[in-house]
């Protein structure tokens, strides 16, 4: 609320319980609106995003199964159906991609094997001790991914042609807006992308 107020007027006299401006001056002003993100998959977090934001990073889900989430941005859809404002998912995915599927599967085995099973195994004993956590809560995601690599996020495994293809089926489903990616090999990953997906 803050800097909606420096952005749009320059001014903020906001008294709250956290915060509590006097005048807080913002010069120059940005020329354009500036968007906000939030990060919420929680119907909270969610409802946050549609009062306040513009977009919401969203988690994808699954191996190579690219709409499987779609709930996820159907339900931001939803949040910014009740504020009555245009809000849209941004959507996780890990890319791990190479010149074959083979190649690529290779990659996926090698993290998987090399996984730390005692850390992963604290770490869902922990999520599990939530018994109040809601479906769609970062507890119940670590609890549904079906492999230790990746647990909260989306995952795309292939060759550069298929991975360009279950990216473009990711923006097919509602209330995707874009897709922010990360990769195994991030500067690697990066560049082979914008040379061989993108």
């Amino acid at each position: 609320t803050i800097m909606r107020q420096l952005w749009e007027t320059g001014l903020s006299d906001f008294k709250g319980d956290y915060f509590q401006m006097d005048g807080c001056v913002l010069s120059p002003r940005p020329k354009e609106r500036v968007k906000v993100v939030a990060a919420g998959q929680s119907d909270r977090g969610m409802a946050f995003a549609a009062e306040l934001c513009d977009f919401n990073f969203c988690l994808g889900e699954g191996v190579n199964e690219p709409t499987k989430a779609a709930s996820v941005p159907a339900r931001v859809l939803e949040a910014g159906k009740k504020t009555g404002r245009d809000i849209g998912a941004y959507m996780l995915y890990m890319i791990i991609a190479d010149e074959t599927d083979e190649a690529a599967w290779a990659k996926w085995k090698l993290y998987v094997e090399g996984a730390d099973k005692e850390a992963l195994a604290y770490l869902h004993g922990k999520a599990a001790e939530d018994t109040t956590a809601a479906d769609t809560s970062m507890a119940a995601a670590v609890l549904r991914s079906p492999t230790p690599v990746n647990w909260n996020m989306g995952t795309l495994v292939g060759s550069y042609a298929n991975v360009a293809r279950m990216m473009d089926e990711i923006a097919t489903m509602p209330g995707v807006k874009g897709i922010m990616l990360t990769f195994d090999d991030f500067l690697e990953g990066l560049d082979t992308f914008g040379k061989r997906i993108q």
